[in-house]
């Protein structure tokens, strides 16, 4: 165990850091960042388009509500790819310390110039389908791509420069001219070398190159379980694993998320995907990373330290919203022993119960609906599937699961620190 221990501490908490902080990843993360808002708020339209009640339904479609929330919806949620590729490519253009905003907006010009227009009687126009879910890996490879052309010019001085005497603005639009015309030729000859080859898009080629063996293993239980496996391990060495895994795994999943909105939008009975970004964040980790909830309910309120009473105390609340820091870094689970079993086995056990749940169409599958990840768990499940009550009893029942799972494993961490106190006293 003392070298297991030392490989976690030593080996793969610094690997994990230095991947956490490589500047492209951390672009990846803070872009997403700027289309979250748009997620939440189009999913407040996708839930009041789509609570199960039949007479609400009803209402909805007699008097023409309906169609304006999933058009909300589609100009929210359903632009998540644009916003995406102008969030990475800033951020990652301003990593290298150069101007983000032309970056960014070059970067969604150049999304659009990769998608293939919609062609009708009346003009051209882009598909809504090709600005969500299904085009956030163009978003991310054009803002990667687009950010690294930008600043090379810029660092290698290949621009247009204007005097001094002439607004700070307008100096950064000529600037911008010489790169910007580079990057949307180079996107436009990629364009005519995909038609040469007879593909249809660059949605089509990265979604069979990148998407379909993410997808593989995001869709499968197996491969969520090494996600889950990943993330953990990570938290336990001190590391956030969500900086690391969840950072690879988040476009699949909200992939995978939307094409669930936009099957319900479209009436289809059986929803595409059981594992979704809502199924990991509400389901899963539900009290944080480890699955913690469990933990803080036996600090709450099966502590005989004075320690562990008090930071029950501390920690119990925040726990509800999923927020363990205190119990992660005050217990701690950290580089814990005693509680890397429970830390690790919890949140797949939470993952294999919810996907059976869902499998066995004992509860809905998450209709699209992505929460913020601190919704408390019975709210977040029945919000999260359509507004399902069995959706919440099954949360219920995983709180309680986790309880059990952490019990033992505090009990023996509470009774070595009890003793510890009255040695002390």
């Amino acid at each position: 165990m003392k070298t297991f221990m030392d490989f976690l501490q030593n080996k793969l908490a610094p690997l994990g850091e230095k991947i956490s902080k490589q500047r492209h990843l951390k672009a990846l993360r803070e872009g997403f960042m700027l289309a979250m808002p748009l997620i939440l708020v189009g999913s407040i339209f996708t839930l009041l388009s789509s609570f199960p009640i039949v007479a609400y339904t009803n209402w909805l479609t007699k008097t023409g509500v309906g169609p304006v929330l999933n058009s909300l919806a589609n100009n929210s949620f359903g632009l998540i790819s644009v916003f995406t590729a102008f969030g990475v490519a800033y951020r990652l253009a301003t990593s290298y310390k150069v101007e983000g905003l032309p970056a960014g907006a070059l970067s969604v010009a150049s999304v659009f110039l990769l998608t293939p227009p919609l062609i009708t009687k009346t003009g051209n126009g882009i598909p809504y389908s090709a600005l969500g879910g299904q085009g956030l890996f163009t978003a991310i490879v054009v803002g990667f791509i687009t950010a690294e052309i930008y600043r090379w010019f810029i660092q290698k001085n290949f621009v247009i420069k204007m005097p001094d005497s002439v607004p700070e603005v307008v100096g950064q639009s000529f600037m911008a001219l010489v790169p910007g015309a580079v990057i949307l030729i180079f996107f436009e000859l990629i364009n005519l070398g995909l038609k040469a080859m007879g593909l249809a898009s660059f949605n089509v080629l990265l979604a069979t190159i990148i998407g379909k063996p993410l997808s593989l293993i995001g869709d499968s239980l197996i491969g969520t379980f090494v996600a889950i496996f990943l993330n953990s391990l990570f938290w336990f060495c001190g590391v956030n694993g969500g900086q690391v895994v969840n950072t690879v795994m988040q476009p699949i999943w909200l992939q995978f998320t939307d094409a669930n909105r936009v099957a319900l939008q479209h009436g289809v009975s059986v929803l595409p995907h059981i594992i979704t970004q809502p199924f990991i964040d509400l389901f899963v980790y539900m009290g944080g990373g480890g699955a913690t909830i469990g933990l803080a309910i036996c600090l709450m309120f099966f502590s005989k330290s004075k320690e562990y009473k008090t930071l029950g105390r501390v920690s119990g609340i925040p726990a509800l919203f999923n927020i363990n820091t205190a119990i992660l870094f005050g217990f701690p689970t950290v580089l814990n022993p005693i509680m890397l079993i429970p830390f690790i086995l919890n949140p797949i056990i939470n993952a294999a119960v919810t996907y059976g749940a869902m499998a066995l169409h004992l509860i809905p599958y998450t209709t699209g609906v992505t929460l913020p990840w601190t919704t408390p768990p019975i709210i977040g499940g029945f919000l999260a599937t359509g507004g399902s009550i069995n959706s919440a009893v099954l949360q219920a029942v995983l709180v309680v699961i986790s309880v059990l799972i952490y019990y033992p494993f505090f009990k023996s961490a509470d009774n070595a620190r009890l003793k510890e106190e009255k040695s002390a006293n």
